[in-house]
């Protein structure tokens, strides 16, 4: 325990912050309860169509005092005698729903689920927004998304937002692009906790289960001031289900499997809340074969993922303590294909199906592959005061990440790379009262981890050994002006990192860097008349460099890295910033959002640009053979890059079942010193959603069904070609291919675009919810352009997935 919780300082910090101000902190009561004069105002929904529900019953529960919601679904209630009750909420045709509240936490949102129908009802307490600012453009994930999310990935998941496309390592590892950001430019936050992992590989798949999760949110603009630096291109905010107080014994089974990779699923979700105590708690599982790609086989592709978590909350009359502790476990088969013997095999792959070593299906998983376990412990607190709030939380992560590739010998049992990240954080927020006309919140975080290389893998290591500190401050306020919301936000961090490493001629190194930066934002958000809004940003956001873009070294996954600082031209060796320079990277990132909503009609589009000093990304520099194989090889590099795009989105409710929603994005980027395009940039896409419900439909009870149809263009904004082909002719030539300073290129052309169609159909019965959905209707054969592995081998072929619930 002494390895994970080294930072000895950190307890006496951690009882400083937290644990004193919830001793001495007395209980005080709203000046409103003496003359009954307490207020509250919320909202009631239905959960599915997000329409809201008029007419709905809202009771203090043991009072005559209720009220019914209007037209817009909004209630009042007037003359609360006490800081705190039971609101019981029912309304015809859904579930009953009994919510503890408090007058601290304003304007709950309360989502009624359909009778018999396997989502269950629930509220969402004193948040409009989750980044808390009106300015930035923020987009959710439904829950009936997530039902039919079949046990996709996190990254599969967000693609299906407007504005995220997925990078991707073979089919198994996924990754989010918000906005042609991606890795450690897009920051996810986990349950409260920046989720602290080996973020830096393209070939790092966030180690977080969507199943667990209750809601999902993007925040699209650079929203660096509230969550920190890494934030350049959108914040992805995950929240598991809080414990509710006053809640019988819940329980919900779901088995589940899919046709493609023969895999089987399961997920068990238990609840139950007393007056001040409440706990739940989680687990899913799921064991998967090979995958199939339309044609053949995609060997070594299995993969095997356990989760479970609990929660559980302690409340008293104005304060509650959560805890929050999650267990993610993963093993990943990486596709035998994608590793060859020599230039001659490279060659043969890139050019030809099957992949190499393709055997027939099996749900053994060998080399290459990934397991990584990861573990997240949350303890915060929040304590309302009349008018403010404090929020205090210390978090631990451990991530463990072992990657096993093709080597000689008994090495090939051996991890080449295995570490070892554990991260301490701690966090405070005051919601101070209003001051004048402005509102807001300051806050502070400490962040400390170190990543260390364990011993064993008999090789050099790819990164070296690090710790990292971040001290952060920050201020948002907003003010009313007119029919103006004016919002201001201003952020300080200051970075450290300590680095200790170890050549691959057995040499040391080390290095102590320091990085300081400003942040920050001005936005503002207003009504055009009753229907229509509009929202603007401007915001700057930052990163120091990544360790592993100023000190990778070597083999990894199916290519050839070399850092910043590891490679020079001709020279290798390990240099620092005397020798090259490396600047922090800098975002300054204009979103503007524009959305209309009448009846049945909702529109929103959004354009942005995003100006990036000092981008740091990796370029094609050749192909390199190694006793490994032959290998892609790529070198980091620094440059400005500009992206700009636009989102666009039109829901329509034809009427009480039917409904259709158009989506789509375009993006622009270019790197402009150079003036050349990047590798990998997601390609524009289009899609059209149409779906049919009805909540009565013969025997089946909330039938609903849909289908999904998207066209992905062919990326024209690419770089040159350069084949295995013509680096082969010109090592026979001896002609020099690769100067110093030329051009990005690729070594395969963008594949044509695409066109793919998907459907669900879901229905109850009793306690039992059904759903069945079908991938890849057409069994398409097709290569993403921001899928890695699109060098050896086609996306995934048709797919059908069942699921099945039982709700107690």
């Amino acid at each position: 325990m002494d390895r994970i919780f080294g930072f000895q300082p950190l307890s006496f910090i951690f009882f400083l912050t937290f644990l004193l101000p919830f001793t001495f902190l007395q209980a005080q009561t709203a000046p409103c309860v003496a003359n009954c004069e307490c207020e509250l105002t919320g909202k009631i929904v239905d959960r599915l169509s997000g329409e809201p529900l008029a007419f709905a019953s809202v009771l203090v529960k043991g009072t005559d005092n209720g009220t019914y919601s209007d037209e817009n679904g909004v209630f009042h209630l007037h003359g609360l005698c006490t800081d705190e009750f039971d609101l019981v909420i029912s309304y015809v045709g859904y579930k009953p729903l009994t919510h503890h509240h408090d007058i601290y936490h304003q304007a709950p949102v309360i989502y009624l689920s359909p009778a018999n129908f396997q989502l269950e009802s629930v509220v969402i307490e004193g948040a409009r927004i989750e980044s808390g600012q009106l300015s930035l453009t923020e987009s959710r994930i439904s829950p009936e998304d997530l039902e039919n999310s079949g046990g996709e990935s996190l990254g599969e998941l967000l693609s299906n937002m407007v504005g995220v496309s997925t990078l991707k390592t073979g089919q198994n590892v996924v990754k989010p692009v918000v906005h042609g950001l991606h890795s450690s430019r897009v920051l996810m936050i986990n349950n409260g906790l920046r989720h602290a992992n080996q973020k830096w590989g393209a070939e790092h798949a966030p180690e977080i289960d969507p199943s667990l999760a209750e809601n999902i949110t993007l925040i699209k603009g650079a929203a660096s001031i509230k969550y920190g630096p890494e934030a350049l291109g959108g914040v992805v905010v995950i929240n598991a289900p809080r414990p509710e107080l006053d809640k019988d014994l819940d329980a919900e089974l779901e088995l589940s499997a899919q046709t493609n990779g023969r895999a089987v699923g399961t997920s068990l979700f238990l609840e139950q809340g007393g007056k001040q105590f409440a706990w739940n708690a989680q687990a899913s599982g799921l064991y998967q074969g090979d995958l199939h790609a339309p044609d053949y086989q995609l060997t070594n592709t299995g993969a095997r993922e356990l989760s479970f978590s609990f929660a559980s909350r302690y409340h008293q009359r104005n304060f509650d303590v959560d805890l929050y502790y999650n267990y993610f476990d993963q093993e990943l088969g990486i596709l035998r294909g994608s590793v060859v013997g020599n230039l001659d095999d490279l060659a043969h792959a890139m050019s030809h199906e099957p992949p190499a070593y393709t055997s027939p299906f099996s749900y053994q998983i060998n080399t290459p592959r990934q397991e990584v376990n990861h573990q997240l412990l949350k303890l915060s607190g929040n304590y309302n005061f009349s008018g403010s709030s404090l929020l205090l939380q210390y978090g631990l992560q451990y991530n463990h990440r072992q990657e096993l590739d093709i080597r000689r010998g008994t090495n090939n049992g051996v991890p080449s790379l295995n570490l070892e990240l554990v991260t301490h954080t701690i966090d405070t927020e005051w919601k101070h009262p209003s001051f004048g006309h402005w509102k807001g919140s300051v806050g502070a975080q400490l962040l400390y981890q170190f990543n260390n290389n364990i011993p064993g893998t008999n090789t050099a290591p790819f990164i070296p050994n690090f710790e990292n500190t971040n001290l952060s401050l920050f201020v948002v306020e907003a003010t009313e002006i007119g029919r103006f919301t004016t919002e201001v936000g201003l952020r300080y961090d200051a970075w450290y990192s300590n680095i200790r490493g170890r050549d691959a001629d057995k040499s040391t190194f080390s290095n102590e860097l320091s990085y300081h930066n400003l942040s920050g934002s001005v936005g503002i958000f207003t009504p055009l008349g009753e229907h229509a809004a509009f929202r603007s940003n401007l915001g700057t956001a930052w990163r120091p460099p990544n360790i592993s873009e100023l000190y990778s070294y070597g083999k990894h996954e199916f290519i050839i890295e070399y850092g910043l600082w590891r490679h020079n031209g001709e020279t290798t060796g390990v240099f620092t910033e005397a020798d090259r320079p490396v600047e922090s990277e800098i975002g300054t990132k204009w979103i503007n959002t524009y959305t209309w909503h009448k009846d049945k009609t909702a529109l929103e589009v959004s354009g942005y640009a995003n100006y990036l000093q000092h981008f740091i990304y990796a370029r094609a520099a050749g192909i390199t053979t190694t006793i490994r194989g032959a290998f892609p090889f790529f070198v980091y590099d620094q440059t400005n890059a500009f992206i700009m795009g636009l989102d666009a989105s039109l829901v329509q409710e034809h009427n009480k079942s039917w409904q259709s929603q158009l989506k789509g994005s375009l993006l622009y980027a270019r790197d402009l010193v150079n003036d050349q395009y990047f590798t990998g940039i997601a390609p524009n896409r289009l899609s059209y959603l149409l779906r049919y419900k009805n909540k009565q439909l013969s025997f089946m009870n909330n039938f609903s069904a849909g289908l999904e149809t998207s066209y992905t263009f062919r990326q024209y904004q690419a770089p040159p070609v350069i084949t295995i082909e013509e680096i082969q002719e010109a090592e026979a030539r001896e002609t020099e291919l690769f100067a110093p300073g030329s051009q990005n290129f690729d070594f395969v052309a963008p594949p044509q675009g695409y066109f793919l169609a998907s459907s669900y159909l879901a229905f109850s019965e009793g306690n039992f919810a059904f759903r069945l959905q079908a991938r890849n209707i057409l069994n398409t054969e097709y290569r993403s352009y921001t899928n890695r592995q699109r060098y050896f081998a086609d996306e995934l072929g048709r797919n059908f997935m069942f699921s099945v619930k039982y709700t107690l």
